[in-house]
């Protein structure tokens, strides 16, 4: 998983890396300090569970530090968009906080990891409100948890869209099956967000595909030939997003490779449709929860 095994906390805030990428290994997680994303969680049979672009940016070692939020965003893991999804307002496509160098908070040098960030005078220039981000991960064998707070540490109320724009790793998409969205209904993002309601059980992805499936069953559970299905489950969001590329939009992806759009399948726990509205002093938590069933 890492290029450069863990000296310890005191010795470096990040001394672990992967692809390049400094971060932290907890568990059977790699977690980035850009973002405080997850770029890679492997189960109990070893088997690579997130999908990760080799061709992807990110602050690598000997970066700055991301204050000035210029750091190209990582692809893959589970960055988190934040304050808003993807280019749905006037921020810059899926806000700033997964360009952000994060504070690790606590990590004992088990499973756990908690990162924090806040708002600075860069985040204040686009978006003019105080707050403070916290994420904690906990990576097991045969489950990964992540949970997202933000507190309005300000003195007026904000509002913002947020997700974890989770990018899982198939073998072959189109043997894959997203199971629990029959009868929910989402807006196709392909045609101009048109509502639509799913008619069958299953979800097969074929090409293109970008819909908001607005209040969701907390649970959903991915499938694909010879590997342990993936339950996938969520609290504190009201939407979920399910994405793939499709072969020609992959194609214009300068960090991601031709047929990347195989091998990945972005099953999203999101607050999309209406934003989250915090008064000052007020905090909201999401969480996303992949574990393996049987």
């Amino acid at each position: 998983m890492s290029d450069s095994k863990d000296a310890g906390m005191d010795s470096a805030p990040f001394p672990d890396t992967l692809s390049g990428l400094p971060g932290i290994i907890a568990g059977n997680a790699f977690v980035a300090g850009q973002g405080a994303q997850v770029l890679s969680w492997r189960d109990g049979a070893d088997r690579e569970r997130l999908y990760l672009s080799p061709l992807t940016g990110g602050l690598k070692d000997g970066d700055g530090d991301g204050g000035d939020l210029r750091a190209k965003a990582i692809r893959g893991g589970s960055p988190i968009s934040f304050p808003q999804f993807s280019g749905r307002g006037a921020l810059p496509k899926h806000g700033f906080i997964r360009n952000m160098r994060w504070t690790p908070a606590a990590h004992d040098g088990g499973a756990s990891l908690t990162l924090n960030c806040r708002d600075n005078a860069a985040t204040r220039r686009l978006w003019p409100h105080a707050f403070a981000a916290r994420m904690e991960v906990h990576a097991g064998a045969q489950r990964l948890h992540m949970a997202l707070t933000v507190t309005n540490t300000g003195d007026a109320p904000c509002e913002f869209t947020v997700a974890l724009h989770t990018y899982l790793r198939v073998g072959d998409v189109r043997n894959a099956r997203l199971q629990g969205l029959q009868d929910v209904s989402y807006q196709d993002a392909t045609a101009g967000n048109v509502l639509v309601a799913q008619a069958e059980p299953d979800l097969r992805i074929a090409g293109e595909l970008d819909r908001v499936y607005l209040s969701p069953p907390q649970r959903l559970t991915l499938h694909e030939p010879g590997v342990a299905p993936l339950l996938i489950e969520q609290q504190g969001f009201a939407d979920s997003v399910v994405w793939n590329p499709g072969p020609l939009n992959a194609v214009a992806l300068a960090d991601f490779p031709d047929d990347g759009w195989l091998h990945m399948l972005c099953v999203e726990a999101a607050c999309v449709d209406a934003p989250v509205r915090l008064a000052p002093g007020q905090s909201w938590t999401g969480s996303q929860t992949l574990s393996l069933v049987g």
